[in-house]
C-alpha cells in the first residue's frame, strides 16, 4: 500500500473529520428544518406533501438507502423545483458520495432560492469551489458567508485566507517547464520519491510494482527501491537495490545522504518495529548495502514515523510524524546525531518540534537541502492552491522562517509533495501524474531563483598511502576557519578510500586528516566571495608515512600580504601542528617558507625566511622546544606550480612542514 509512504493516511483523516461535520450539518436539517419554527421563509408554504416526502428521505438516509432518498428528494423536486432544503440536502447526500459536479448544482439552486435562511451553503460551495480550483469563485462565496453569517468559523476564515492566496497566485504564476526522466527511469507502473546523492550521479527512488513478470496482476502491490546512475549518455536503466534492503515487503519514503552511502527509509508493521510505520537505514559497505536497522526510540515512537530527510553532514534528521506533543495532526521533527558507532553508524538522540513551520493541520515530506538550512515540505494547512502544497522555510540562525508557497503552477489544486534539490539549488525533482510512461513518473524541473537555496559546493576524495597506493580511512573533518569549529567530519570507504563532504557557499573551510602512522593533510576551501558551482573539489590524497624526508604543505596557513603576520585563520592548522609535535616528540622538523615570483629575488627570500619564523615562533609559545624546530626560507626557488598563472602563483605562496631527524635526546 501506499498510504504511509505518500502522507494520505493524514489527508483520510482530515477528510473524514469534513465529512463528520457535513453529515452532521445533513442531519440537523432533517432534525429541524420540518419543524414549523424551523422552516426558512421560503419553505413556509410548502405542500405538506412535499414535507411527508422529504420526511420520508431523512429515514431512508437514516437506514443507510442513500439512492432511495435521492431518488425521493429528486421526486420532491420535480413537484417543487424551489424547495431549497431538498437542494442543500442532496447537495450533502452528494458530496458524502463524492460526486461533486452534482453537489455544486443543488448548493447553487439551493442558494439560488434561499441565501438567507442556510448562510453556510455558501461556505460548502467555497469549500467545493476551492477545491476544483475555482478561486475566485470561492472569494466570492465566502466574503457573501461572512456578510449573512454572525459566526465568523476559523476555518472560514482560514479557507478564505487560502483562496485570496491561490487567486493571486493563478494571476502571478512562478517559471516551470517539468521534463520527463525519461523510459530508463519511468515505467508503465508507479514512480516516486526520488532522492539524490551530492554528486547528482546517483539517484534513488520507490516504485511500486502492480504486476509479475508475465504481466499478471499481483495480489498485493509491491514497493521497492530501483537506482540508476548518471553518466555522458544520461541516466542509466534503473535496476533494483535488491536484497536485504528490498524484501517482500513494502519499503518506501526515503532519502540517500550526500555521499551515497547511507539510505535511511520507511517500513511498516515490521516485527522490530516500535509502532505502525518506522524510519530505518543502511549503510554501503564494501560496495554493498548492510541489512538494515531500525533507527529505534526516540526517533521511533508507538506512533508513525516517515519520510526521512538527513542534512549533508549526518548531524540531523528531519521526518514527519503524528507522535504526541506536535501541533498538529502531522509534523514535521528533527532529531539530532549524538554519536558515531566505531563502525560509523550514527546514532540519532535529541528529537524536536519543528515548530515554525507546523500548524494545526498536516506537514509532512520534509527534505533539508545541502546547505542545511533551507527546508521544503508539504502542507495542507499553510495558504495554498488545495490539497497538499509544497513550501520553503529558511533557517536564518535564530530559527526558521514563515513558510512560502512554492507557487503555480508547481503547487496546483491537487496533492504536491516529495521535492528535491540538488547541491547546486537550480534542479529540483518531484514526482507526478502528470503525462508521461503511466502513473506516477519522475520529472525535473529549473527552480526559479526566488525558491532556491544556497549555493553549495562540495570535496570528493580519495585517501591513500602515498607509497604503497593502499586505500585509507581515517577521519576526514572539515573546519570552520572562522571560529575553528568542526562543521562536518567522516570516514572514507574502506574498500576504496573515497569520501564526500559538502561546502556551504559563504565560508572559509580547512580540511584535516589526522590518523597514526602518517603526516598530517590539510586543503583549503574559500566559499566567502565566489565560486564555480560546475568545478566542485576533486582531491586525491597521497599520505605520506611518518619518515625522515617525509613532507606536508600547510594549506590553512595564511599570512597579510607582503607580510610575515599569522591571520587568524591560521590557528586551527598551526595547533594541529602542535598537537602532532606532541604525539611525536622524537621528530626535529623543518618549517620552509615559499613564495612566487612576483618581486625581487631577495625581498622573496627574506620574506619567505620570515614568515617560516613566525610559525617557529607560534610553535614554541604553545611550549614545543626551539631544538626541534629549523625555520627556512627558500623564495621562488621550489616552485610547484607555473608562475605564468595567479592559481599557480597561489600554489607556490605556501609554509611546508617536513620531517627532518629523530632527536637523539628524545629516543
Amino acid at each position: 500500500m501506499i498510504v504511509y509512504f505518500n502522507v494520505t493516511l493524514s489527508i483520510i483523516t482530515k477528510r473524514i473529520f469534513i465529512h463528520y461535520m457535513r453529515r452532521l450539518f445533513f442531519m440537523l436539517f432533517f432534525a429541524l428544518c420540518f419543524s414549523v419554527q424551523g422552516v426558512g421563509q421560503s419553505q413556509k408554504n410548502v405542500d405538506p406533501r412535499l414535507q411527508r416526502e422529504f420526511n420520508e428521505a431523512k429515514q431512508l438516509f437514516q437506514q443507510g438507502k442513500s439512492n432511495e432518498a435521492i431518488n425521493k428528494l429528486q421526486h420532491v423536486l420535480r413537484l417543487d423545483e424551489h424547495f431549497a432544503l431538498a437542494h442543500f440536502a442532496l447537495a450533502d447526500i452528494y458530496h458524502w458520495k463524492k460526486k461533486s459536479e452534482q453537489e455544486e448544482i443543488h448548493l447553487k439552486a439551493g442558494l439560488k432560492t434561499d441565501s438567507l435562511s442556510y448562510p453556510q451553503g455558501f461556505y460548502f460551495l467555497a469549500s467545493l469551489q476551492y477545491k476544483k480550483g475555482v478561486y475566485d469563485s470561492a472569494v466570492v462565496n465566502l466574503k457573501r458567508y461572512f456578510r449573512l453569517s454572525p459566526k465568523k468559523e476559523n476555518d472560514a476564515k482560514h479557507l478564505l485566507k487560502a483562496a485570496e492566496f491561490a487567486s493571486y497566485a493563478i494571476k502571478h504564476s512562478v517559471p516551470f517547464h517539468p521534463e520527463n526522466l525519461g523510459p530508463n527511469i519511468n515505467t508503465k507502473e508507479n514512480e516516486y520519491w526520488p532522492s539524490l546523492n551530492a554528486e547528482a550521479n546517483q539517484l534513488v527512488f520507490t516504485r511500486l510494482i502492480t504486476v509479475d513478470s508475465t504481466g499478471r496482476p499481483l495480489r498485493f502491490p509491491q514497493e521497492d527501491f530501483y537506482s540508476s546512475h548518471l553518466d555522458s549518455t544520461g541516466w542509466s536503466v534503473a535496476r533494483a537495490l535488491g536484497p536485504p534492503v528490498n524484501t517482500p515487503d513494502n519499503e518506501g519514503a526515503q532519502c540517500i545522504s550526500a555521499s551515497g552511502n547511507l539510505l535511511f527509509f520507511t517500513a511498516c508493521n515490521r516485527k522490530d518495529g516500535y509502532g505502525s510505520c518506522d524510519i530505518y537505514f543502511t549503510m554501503k559497505r564494501n560496495g554493498k548495502w548492510m541489512k538494515p536497522l531500525n533507527l529505534m526510540a526516540p526517533v521511533n515512537t508507538k506512533g508513525w514515523e516517515s519520510q526521512p530527510s538527513v542534512t549533508a553532514d549526518g548531524r540531523y534528521l528531519y521526518f514527519a510524524s503524528n507522535r504526541k506533543g506536535g501541533k498538529g495532526k502531522m509534523d514535521i521533527w528533527r532529531a539530532e546525531r549524538t554519536s558515531i558507532t566505531p563502525s560509523g553508524l550514527p546514532v540519532y538522540g535529541k528529537v524536536t518540534n519543528v515548530e515554525a513551520v507546523n500548524t494545526p493541520g498536516n506537514e509532512s515530506s520534509p527534505f533539508i537541502h545541502a546547505d542545511g538550512k533551507t527546508l521544503y515540505f508539504a502542507s495542507d494547512y499553510w495558504p495554498g492552491l488545495g490539497g497538499n502544497d509544497l513550501f520553503v522555510s529558511r533557517n536564518g540562525g535564530d530559527g526558521f522562517s514563515v513558510p512560502e508557497n512554492l507557487g503555480y503552477p508547481i503547487n496546483t489544486n491537487e496533492d504536491d509533495e516529495g521535492l528535491i534539490v540538488d547541491v547546486t539549488g537550480e534542479n529540483a525533482y518531484f514526482a507526478s501524474n502528470r503525462e508521461g510512461y503511466g502513473g506516477k513518473d519522475i520529472f525535473h524541473f529549473v527552480l526559479p531563483e526566488a525558491l532556491r537555496p544556497d549555493a553549495v559546493s562540495y570535496a570528493a576524495g580519495k585517501v591513500f598511502d602515498a607509497e604503497t597506493s593502499q586505500p585509507l580511512s581515517p577521519m576526514v573533518q572539515i573546519i570552520n576557519l572562522k571560529n575553528d569549529s568542526v562543521f562536518e567530519e567522516t570516514r572514507p570507504d574502506a574498500l576504496n578510500g573515497k569520501f564526500l563532504l559538502c561546502l556551504p557557499a559563504g565560508e572559509n573551510y580547512g580540511l584535516n586528516i589526522e590518523t597514526p602512522g602518517y603526516l598530517f593533510y590539510s586543503e583549503h576551501f574559500d566559499l566567502r566571495d565566489s565560486y564555480e558551482k560546475s568545478k566542485p573539489y576533486q582531491l586525491a590524497i597521497a599520505l605520506q608515512p611518518i619518515k625522515a624526508g617525509s613532507v606536508t604543505t600547510l594549506r590553512n596557513v595564511f599570512f597579510d600580504t607582503d607580510s610575515a603576520t599569522l591571520k587568524p585563520e591560521s590557528f586551527p592548522q598551526l595547533n594541529q601542528v602542535v598537537a602532532f609535535m606532541k604525539k611525536n616528540p622524537e621528530w626535529i622538523v623543518e618549517i620552509s617558507g615559499h613564495t612566487d615570483n612576483t618581486g625581487t629575488k631577495a625581498h622573496n627570500l627574506e620574506l619567505s625566511k620570515q614568515r617560516a619564523k613566525s610559525v617557529v615562533s607560534f610553535l614554541e609559545e604553545k611550549g614545543i622546544s626551539a631544538q626541534r624546530l629549523v625555520a627556512k626560507g627558500y623564495g621562488a626557488t621550489q616552485p610547484v606550480a607555473s608562475n605564468t598563472t595567479a592559481d599557480g602563483r597561489a600554489r607556490n605562496r605556501r609554509t611546508e612542514f617536513r620531517l627532518l631527524k629523530k632527536n637523539e635526546d628524545n629516543r
